[in-house]
């Protein structure tokens, strides 16, 4: 079944460019990436398990959109530290939130931190300690400084330490068992789920899915162009070609038309309006997951494997460089490469066929579509190649250090095999007795060092291979 419908179906559609602040937001969710990469060694399924992160177990939790043998851990959410001032100035906001994030995980070392910054006039989600209070409701403009100021270097630094901190302790590990963090760029996803502020619009009515996002193209445009940076000050979203609205708006997904979800290379969008209708469940899930789309947690997955496949990829292409200058590795070495490729053999395996642990067409068919947007497929050809020239390669250079020791051995044989024909070892023991009774030390002297010193050696050789 095709959920995706044609919101703008020609370039004539596109409306007039609307007044600054006609759309008006009183309540939405922003939704940032922060990856994770624990040491060698740690895997997130056991800390999982034996830690303080426990799963949303309900009917109405978003475990009931995967199949059980997905393998996704999808945590609730727990405190990751306070929110910046700066955020809270650009939205004229005095309430001093505390963020939340949840971990989002296939197993193995990699986790994504998914951090929902809740905005919201006062209401029920304000009673929410995560909520962070608007005194009015959101212009374009102002969501549009807000999700920019997100990708700040600074402030996405200072999110990105408070993500780790918070994520190794309730994963009961050391800070320095999360051997990287990063923020993922190009991941953001928006829910607007209240539009009670906009003139003219009664809070009863539900979102008119296709209609509304045609009025509303402009905004949404702007919305999914926030990685755009000169159209996000002084409303310069408003005079930009009505052409790039089209490509922007042209398509968009549903399953009922009460909401349409946009997905770019960039951005996850879903426009809705949660007051009119489904009041507990929306309630509940914007209140544990921090927004109310099963799109975003779709999405939420996608950014998962992205940051899986790009990293790996980048850690065997720097694998591949490092065995192309060796002359050698060690049978140690070369076991725990085989180990980890097959790990990881397992990992990307859960990562491509996720999709198909989805329960839901619609769901399938979103992830799609980002995928589209934006492809994976060469990242992991390429990685599944570099996977398998470390497994070559590696095994080569151990062959070549099996060949040396063995050479080695041989000569140190062979020394010893003269050094015992020459002193033959049962005339040499009558011959020790008789110059210990002669007191002849040089001789004793030589004739020890001639066994002792090969013997030592073999010895030696054989310590260092063990190692």
């Amino acid at each position: 079944m095709d959920h995706q419908f044609a919101v703008l179906t020609d370039l004539s559609d596109v409306p007039e460019p609307p007044a600054a602040d006609r759309l008006r937001i009183s309540g939405c969710s922003v939704v940032v990436y922060f990856a994770h990469r624990f040491a060698t060694g740690l895997d997130f399924t056991q800390l999982f398990e034996g830690g303080d992160l426990r799963e949303i177990d309900d009917d109405r939790s978003y475990r009931t959109k995967v199949r059980p043998d997905s393998g996704l851990l999808y945590s609730e959410l727990f405190d990751a530290g306070p929110l910046p001032a700066a955020l809270a100035r650009v939205v004229s906001s005095s309430h001093a939130a505390g963020l939340r994030q949840a971990t989002v995980s296939l197993g193995g070392e990699y986790v994504v931190t998914a951090m929902p910054l809740v905005l919201s006039t006062p209401g029920p989600m304000t009673q929410e300690e995560s909520a962070i209070e608007l005194t009015q409701p959101l212009t374009t403009d102002t969501l549009l400084r807000f999700v920019s100021l997100l990708g700040d270097p600074g402030i996405s630094r200072s999110l990105g330490e408070q993500s780790a901190a918070a994520l190794a302790a309730a994963a009961g590990v050391e800070p320095v068992g999360i051997e990287r963090t990063w923020a993922v760029d190009g991941s953001v996803a928006v829910q607007v789920w209240n539009l009670d502020g906009t003139s003219n619009r009664a809070s009863a009515s539900l979102y008119e899915g296709v209609e509304e996002s045609a009025a509303y193209s402009w905004e949404i445009a702007a919305l999914l162009s926030y990685a755009t940076d000169h159209l996000l000050e002084d409303g310069l979203w408003l005079r930009r070609n009505p052409r790039s609205v089209f490509s922007h708006v042209r398509t968009g997904m549903a399953f009922f038309d009460d909401h349409m979800v946009f997905v770019n290379s960039d951005c996850c969008l879903e426009m809705a309006h949660l007051p009119a209708w489904l009041r507990g469940r929306s309630q509940f899930r914007l209140s544990r997951y921090g927004y109310d789309s099963s799109s975003i947690f779709v999405w939420s997955a996608a950014i998962l494997r992205r940051i899986i496949c790009d990293d790996l990829a980048a850690r065997y292409r720097s694998i591949l460089a490092d065995l192309a200058v060796r002359n050698e590795i060690s049978p140690s070495e070369q076991s725990l490469m085989t180990r980890r490729r097959v790990q990881h053999s397992a990992l990307l395996d859960r990562c491509l066929g996720f999709r198909e642990k989805l329960i839901e067409g619609r769901n399938r068919s979103l992830d799609e579509w980002a995928e589209r947007e934006r492809p994976t497929h060469q990242v992991t050809e390429m990685l599944n190649r570099n996977m398998e020239k470390c497994e070559t390669v590696s095994l080569g250079l151990l062959r070549v250090r099996e060949e040396k020791e063995k050479n080695r051995r041989d000569s140190l044989i062979a020394v010893m095999g003269v050094v015992l024909a020459v002193v033959q070892i049962p005339d040499f023991v009558e011959q020790v007795t008789s110059w210990l009774g002669g007191r002849r030390w040089t001789l004793l002297g030589v004739s020890t060092l001639l066994i002792v010193v090969p013997l030592m050696v073999l010895l030696r050789v054989r310590q260092r291979n063990d190692r």
